[in-house]
Parts: C-alpha cells; structure tokens; sequence
C-alpha cells in the first residue's frame, strides 16, 4: 500500500509550486488567486505571458475575473489564461470560464511514482546515450534543445554563465540536477529534477521534433528517477500532457491524481 495518498502528493505540489520566483517575474498573489506574468525570455507557443495558476474565492466570478483582467490590462496584454483543477473553487469556474467564451488552450495529468528498487530501468537503443548536465558543453547542449524545442530565444551569455554556475554548485548540494540525451552525438532531450525531502520533482522536459517516439524522453526520465531514488527521495511527481509525456509517464508506472485544465480567455 503506498504511504502517499492522493491528498498528500497534490499537497506537496501546492506548497512547492508557491516557492518565491525571481525579479523577472511579476507574481500578484492574493487569498483567493496567483497570477503570474512570465517574463519574455520564457514565453512560447505553449507558455502564454498571463496566468492564473490557481484560484479559489468566495465572491462573484464576475468581480474576481474583472479584478484579473484589470491587471492584465494594465501589463498591455489583451488574453488571460485560467488554470482550474479539482482544488479550484467555487466548483463551477470551470463552466464559468466556458461561459465567457473560454477556450481549452492546455491540459496536464499530475501524476506520481513510488520510488522502490524497481525504479525505471531504461533499454535505450545502442545510439542513445544520457548525460548529466555538469559541464559547459553539456549545459550548452541542453539549453540548445530549449530553445528549439520550445521556440524561445537563446539566452544572453550572462545568463549562460549564471546558469553553469548554478549547475556546478547544484553537483555539490545534489538537490536540482539535469539529465541530457544524445542521438549519435546529436543532442535530442532533457529533463530536470529537484529533491525536496522525499520527493523529486520532475520538470522542464523536452525532445526534440526529429527525434520523438525514439526512447529519447524515456532515457531522460529513467535517469531522472534513478538519481532521484540514489539521493533519497521516496516519490516522484511530475505534470504530463495525456497525449504526449502523460502516456509515457503511466506506462513508466505512473498514476494520474488530477487533471488540470486550462481556458485562454479575452480579457475584454
């Protein structure tokens, strides 16, 4: 029986996704809803600039959604997105959302793993090989597969650097780490991982176009997990789209705990 229940794992994953984000963010928190504004360097075609990652109140719809699109307004953009899971209340925002001619833009499964001794063993073909990122020309490779794959714009050298520092000093402590895959010595997936206690947090995974439906991301996860089980942590919790990654993820023996939707929304 597993010593995590449903409740305990969206629990965690509240709490870890409230963690304080940098000054390129603008984070409007309040008691009944975040709102956050990504910074330009970030955004993509599936990472919109205004959301609503969570909310939860007592007044009208219409006051809470006028109040939102006020801000969004005032940051010159036009759209909102608004996340609604099984914790967003009142239960109805969902058909809310729809009724002021929300569009579903994106969905994700919250889903979990155990980490016993039958961890993830990847089979990969003999031309894939995974890496952890430690090192310039690995970092480099990794972040060459995130701007592809996510259609964003390469980063500044400054912010390369702050990021191998970050990457070397993250080695010593061993809580945030990166795997890289490589096709031949092509690169084609990444994915990251955080331990917090006994949990490892996967994120930030992508393969490239050329290279899906290879084992890439497979490769990445299965050593994701097995460094994760290696420093201590008990369970794995990641975010998985259920057409892509989600069904990759529960054939990797995964379970789904929510689903999580979002509706793009004028702010007019």
């Amino acid at each position: 029986m597993s010593k995590w229940s449903t409740q305990e794992i969206l629990g965690a994953l509240t709490s870890l996704d409230e963690t304080a984000l940098s000054d390129e963010f603008i984070d409007v928190r309040t008691g009944e809803y975040r709102l956050l504004r990504y910074p330009e360097r970030l955004l993509s075609p599936t990472l919109p600039a205004a959301q609503v990652v969570w909310s939860n109140t007592l007044r009208s719809l219409d006051t809470v959604f006028d109040e939102v699109a006020s801000e969004i307004e005032g940051w010159g953009l036009d759209a909102i997105h608004w996340w609604v899971s099984s914790a967003t209340r009142p239960l109805d925002t969902e058909a809310y959302l729809r009724a002021r001619g929300g569009v579903l833009s994106d969905s994700y499964q919250i889903l979990a793993r155990e980490l016993g001794d039958d961890a993830v063993e990847s089979s990969p073909s003999t031309e894939i090989s995974v890496e952890l990122v430690r090192d310039e020309r690995s970092l480099r490779d990794a972040i060459a597969i995130e701007t592809q794959g996510w259609g964003r714009s390469l980063p500044a050298e400054q912010a390369i650097g702050h990021r191998l520092t970050e990457t070397l000093n993250n080695l010593e402590t061993s809580t945030n780490f990166q795997f890289v895959a490589y096709v031949g010595e092509q690169p084609a997936s990444t994915g990251y991982c955080k331990i917090h206690g006994e949990m490892g947090r996967l994120y930030g995974a992508v393969t490239l176009p050329k290279f899906r439906s290879r084992g890439c991301y497979q490769a990445v996860l299965s050593s994701r997990l097995r460094r994760a089980r290696d420093l201590g942590a008990t369970i794995a919790v990641t975010r998985g789209r259920p057409l892509t990654s989600g069904r990759i993820l529960v054939k990797a023996g995964f379970t789904v705990h929510d689903l999580e939707n979002c509706y793009r929304l004028s702010c007019a």
